[in-house]
């Protein structure tokens, strides 16, 4: 078996995965509709069954969807990593010599260097820098009815970059091997991105809703996750950067930096965006 095998999720079986629950969903709904007209005896039962399958679409739809960022993040990751990783974790077990015993990472005592936690930091950054993608489509749809939505198209696509840079730039730093600061940055921005998640909880009607539209409390809680597991998968990275330095004062540092970035987002967003825009 050779090393090109290709792990699931594929992007055709993703889009295999999406395309059957749109079309268990939309076969359902009509179903639904019909039973609804026909009024049978036999209607309610068929119904609620067609009502079970309607939910079950959108929840295999969903998942597909998922899928469908794990493996385009998977190809992209892959593409543009550097040959230089494969070349360093295997250095030093050429037969006959005793490989060194790994340095402290910067959260701590190493693990096995030869670990795929790298790749699965840089496939968890490429997801959820994809999953806001998703969200800002879904808001633009929601405003494009609106007079003179061009602003808030432009506000809304400026705010997804913006937030992006912490993460691309731990992406670009990562791309040749453990790099401590791509790693530490990656580490700050997911738990500043988590606490701030968190804080619309205290207003619970600006979260479920977007300017009046349809609800939207899926997206903040999928970016919950996502911020969770890039937080958890660049911890362990961080175990397998070799230490240089103060790394607590790296650490001290990122989070400062990521923290007054944001303040500096946000800032933009709220007030000089607008100002442009006038």
């Amino acid at each position: 078996m050779n090393g090109k095998r290709q792990r699931f999720p594929t992007i055709p079986q993703a889009l295999i995965i999406m395309a059957s629950g749109i079309v268990l969903g939309l076969s359902s709904c009509f179903g639904v509709l019909g039973a609804i007209a026909g009024r049978g005896g036999s209607g309610q039962v068929l119904s609620s069954i067609l009502m079970l399958g309607f939910f079950g679409g959108i929840i295999v739809a969903f998942l597909g969807c998922v899928l469908l960022l794990i493996a385009v993040a998977r190809a992209v990751v892959d593409s543009f990593r550097s040959p230089v990783i494969s070349a360093s974790l295997t250095a030093g077990v050429a037969p006959g010599v005793t490989p060194a015993p790994p340095s402290p990472g910067i959260f701590g005592i190493t693990a096995s260097p030869q670990e795929p936690v790298l790749r699965q930091l840089q496939i968890a950054l490429v997801v959820l820098m994809l999953l806001p993608a998703a969200s800002v489509a879904t808001s633009i749809l929601i405003v494009l009815d609106r007079f003179r939505a061009y602003p808030s198209i432009f506000l809304l696509l400026s705010g997804y970059v913006l937030a992006q840079v912490p993460y691309a730039f731990a992406l670009a730093r990562t791309r040749r091997g453990f790099d401590r600061l791509g790693i530490a940055v990656a580490f700050a921005a997911s738990c500043a991105f988590l606490v701030e998640g968190f804080l619309p909880l205290f207003e619970p009607r600006r979260m479920l809703v977007f300017g009046g539209g349809p609800p939207l409390f899926f997206w903040p809680g999928l970016f919950l996750i996502g911020h969770v597991v890039v937080a958890v998968f660049a911890f362990r990275a961080g175990r397998l950067a070799p230490a240089e330095g103060d790394d607590f004062a790296l650490i001290a540092t990122t989070f400062v930096g990521v923290i007054l970035y944001l303040v500096f987002v946000r800032f933009l967003e709220v007030h000089f965006l607008p100002f442009l825009l006038r």
